[in-house]
């Protein structure tokens, strides 16, 4: 009987160690992040170019709330740099034509509340799925260049219109997005955070590259 009470105590032990040690999960964390911002602007359908603003300089913060191990609201603010494009089309006046081209200058600064689905449990890589909505304050500058056409009755060259430049014209909006990237931990808070998310506003509005670090609680 006695060493059955042992044996009995025994097997009980490490069951009961392991649970006094186990690390509660995390609730929340935050994150600092930088990376490249691509835009989408559209050209009229005389213009060339292609239509994307590229190597946009990044930078954000964020905070995230698990609901579960797997389940995850969280909320972005980011910024990029201004992107500039040129642009140059063609266009007829008074029957003659000619090229006008232009400078346009674009900054997006942004708000974005979002849903993550988080992969694995008690892992130091995390893979996750999102999607949410983010919403945009966008200032627009354009800057235009003399345009000057060619009569070919005159053989003159004349100007038409002057330099000049419209706005900075401001707008927001909001625009549906999907994301998927990963944590990585470097120890057991400390992590490594990258991710990729693709704005819609009608087709694809916009690219962003994001990596980070961050701290869980």
């Amino acid at each position: 009987m006695k060493a059955l009470l042992l044996l009995t105590l025994l097997q009980a032990q490490p069951v009961g160690t392991a649970q006094s040690v186990a690390p509660s999960p995390s609730r929340a964390d935050l994150h600092v992040v930088a990376g490249w911002q691509n835009l989408h602007q559209e050209q009229s359908p005389q213009s060339s170019d292609n239509d994307w603003m590229s190597d946009i300089f990044y930078a954000g913060v964020g905070a995230g709330w698990y609901w579960t191990d797997h389940l995850k609201s969280q909320i972005d603010f980011g910024a990029g740099t201004e992107g500039q494009k040129y642009r140059y089309e063609q266009v007829t006046i008074g029957g003659n034509q000619g090229y006008q081209s232009s400078r346009v200058t674009v900054s997006r600064q942004s708000l974005a509340i979002g849903q993550q689905y988080q992969f694995f449990r008690n892992a130091w890589f995390h893979p996750h799925v999102g999607g949410g909505v983010d919403l945009a304050r966008e200032r627009t500058t354009t800057e235009f260049e003399a345009t000057t056409v060619y009569d070919p009755v005159t053989r003159v060259s004349r100007q038409t219109t002057p330099h000049h430049t419209e706005g900075p014209d401001s707008r927001f909006v909001a625009r549906p997005f999907v994301e998927a990237g990963f944590k990585a931990y470097m120890t057991r808070r400390a992590f490594f955070t990258a991710d990729t998310r693709v704005k819609f506003r009608g087709d694809i509005d916009e690219v962003l590259f994001r990596f980070g670090f961050g701290v869980d609680f």
